[in-house]
Formats: C-alpha cells, sequence, structure tokens
C-alpha cells in the first residue's frame, strides 16, 4: 500500500494490470499449444534468419515464390564479393542452383556488397524488405552501404537467358524497381 501511494498507483490500477496480464498469458497458453502449432499458418513472405549472405541466397534460390521461374532459365554465373569473401551461384541449363566459395570463370554478373550493407539484408526479415534494401544500396551508395553491379554480358542476353522472368535474378542485376 506504501508503495502505490509512493509511485501515485491506485489498487484499481493493480487489479486491471494483474486482469490484463493473466487475459494475454492465457492467450499465448493457446496460441503455443502443440495443436496450434501445427495448425497455424506460417507468415508469407518471411524469410528466416541468416548468418551469412550465402546462407540468405541459397534459401531465397530454393523458394519457390522468390525465385519463381528459375527452372525455365538458362545457364548462369554469378559471382559475388561481400564481407572480404568471393562466393558463386550458378545453374546450368535444366540443372540445379550451386554454389560455392572463389571465384567463377566467365561469369556473367560480378556484385560487390560492401560490409554494412551485408548486416541490413542480412536483418531484412521479407524479400520484398530485402529488395527494398538492395535496390538502395544500389542506387544511392554510402560509405560502406553499396551495392556495385558490373554486368560482363550484355544485358539483352541476360534476358533473353531468363534473367527477366525470374525476381531474384533480376533484383541481382539491378532491373528491379
Amino acid at each position: 500500500m506504501v508503495m502505490r501511494r509512493i509511485f501515485g498507483r491506485k489498487k484499481d490500477d493493480d487489479e486491471k494490470d494483474a486482469k490484463v496480464e493473466s487475459s494475454a498469458s492465457e492467450e499465448v497458453e493457446v496460441e503455443t499449444g502443440e495443436d496450434a502449432a501445427e495448425d497455424a499458418p506460417v507468415e508469407a513472405g518471411i524469410i528466416p534468419y541468416h548468418s551469412s549472405l550465402t546462407d540468405r541466397f541459397k534459401y531465397m534460390f530454393n523458394d519457390h515464390d522468390i525465385s519463381a521461374g528459375l527452372e525455365g532459365t538458362d545457364e548462369f554465373f554469378l559471382e559475388f564479393m561481400a564481407m572480404g569473401e568471393r562466393f558463386w551461384f550458378a545453374k546450368k541449363t535444366k540443372g540445379e542452383v550451386e554454389s560455392g566459395m572463389g571465384a567463377v570463370s566467365n561469369e556473367d554478373v560480378y556484385i560487390r556488397i560492401g560490409n554494412d550493407a551485408v548486416g541490413d539484408l542480412l536483418g531484412a526479415s521479407t524479400f520484398s524488405e530485402f529488395q527494398e534494401l538492395y535496390m538502395k544500396y544500389y542506387k544511392t551508395p554510402e560509405a560502406g552501404k553499396f551495392i556495385k553491379i558490373e554486368l560482363r554480358k550484355d544485358v539483352n542476353g541476360l534476358n533473353r537467358r531468363g534473367y527477366a522472368r525470374v525476381p531474384l535474378l533480376k533484383l541481382l542485376i539491378g532491373m528491379s524497381r
């Protein structure tokens, strides 16, 4: 009672807080039950946490919505430089997307990503947020937050090979709006 007077709270306030807390905890218990976990819909577009950019790209290349139309593309070779490391993603005609560390020969596109931009891209929770950050750092680079895209092949040739039909590839070569 003395504490209530010191902090300016009345007994009625404490009772209201207790009711709100108990109803909130009941809702949490209902939502976290085993049946609720199985039936709960996963929010569309959410990208899970990844500790590295290579893991994030692997996820995106395997996500049906983000890489829609990928199976219809001809081969592609992308080389990246981020956090002081080179890595690549490639796909041969009618093949699966492969990745590796180091340089790749005869790449279609070479993409450099600033260290601070990597942290922001890893923090993006949806593909649309990732896309906005990627294009922001491509169009208006800052110190440490930049994306430099060097097309090593003609853009018309890349589009004929399917780059423009796949949302992720279109973003990576800087053609998203």
